[in-house]
Order: C-alpha cells, then sequence, then structure tokens
C-alpha cells in the first residue's frame, strides 16, 4: 500500500505503478506490504515496545542437510550476463531448443534462458526460466 484512507481502505498501485486503486478489506486480520516510500519516517525516540531477548532453540532433529548441487556452466549465469538469448516453446522440442540456442548463445557468450511455457514443456531446465513470472 501506499496510504491509510481509514482502518479498512488502503491505497495501492496497479497496471504496474500507472494508476492508484483504492481498496477496501472487512477481514478482521489483514496481511499488506507497505511502500515505505508512501509514508513519513517513524519517530527515532519515544517509543514505548519491550525489548525481550529470545533464546535460541535447539535442532528438533526433524531436518537435515543432505547436500548441495551447483550447476556449472562455460555460459555466465543469467542473473550476471550482460547478454540473454532466450528461446520458447515455438522450437518444438528440446533437442531443437539446444539445436538453435546453444551455438547462438556460445558465438554472442551470452546466457541462456527459457521461457515458462518452454521449461514446462521440458525443453530447458527450471532455472533458466526468464521473463516475468520467471
Amino acid at each position: 500500500i501506499t496510504a491509510v484512507v481509514s482502518a479498512d481502505t488502503f491505497e495501492r498501485p496497479i497496471y504496474a505503478g500507472n494508476a492508484i486503486a483504492t481498496v477496501q478489506s472487512s477481514d478482521a486480520t489483514k496481511v499488506i506490504t507497505v511502500r515505505t516510500t508512501g509514508f513519513d519516517a517513524a519517530a527515532a525516540t519515544g517509543g514505548s515496545a519491550a525489548v525481550e531477548n529470545a533464546a535460541g532453540v535447539a535442532d528438533s532433529g526433524k531436518s537435515s542437510f543432505v547436500g548441495r548441487e551447483v550447476t556449472k556452466s562455460e555460459r555466465p549465469e543469467l542473473t550476471a550476463a550482460k547478454i540473454i538469448v532466450s528461446g520458447g516453446r515455438a522450437l518444438g522440442s528440446a533437442e531443437k531448443f539446444t539445436e538453435v540456442m546453444a551455438p547462438l548463445a556460445d558465438k554472442l557468450n551470452a546466457g541462456l534462458g527459457a521461457s515458462r511455457a518452454a521449461v514446462d514443456a521440458g525443453y530447458a531446465p527450471n532455472d533458466w526460466q526468464v521473463g516475468q513470472t520467471g
């Protein structure tokens, strides 16, 4: 939210911040995220909340670390690549995806990405997914 209109009415950005919607919730408990720049900073003094130390809890033994697998690649990581080559479902198969996209990415020294549809179809692994849903 960017503003509180009343106890149950708020303003929030929609359409990638191009419009502001006024929304109302009648729920007893409201879970909201706050755009911090939409509100004045809290006072540095005068708070009355109690500070309590909490002791750490011992391991319950219900979970354990099994291992870690790190993917090694000659290509740059997607998060750090200056160039990303991305393919989609139109390539038709995992073999065609690799046949077309890999040489191009190698030639450009680019990261290799895939659309959600290509990942869902099994053409590429999940960590290659790019775009609004990736």
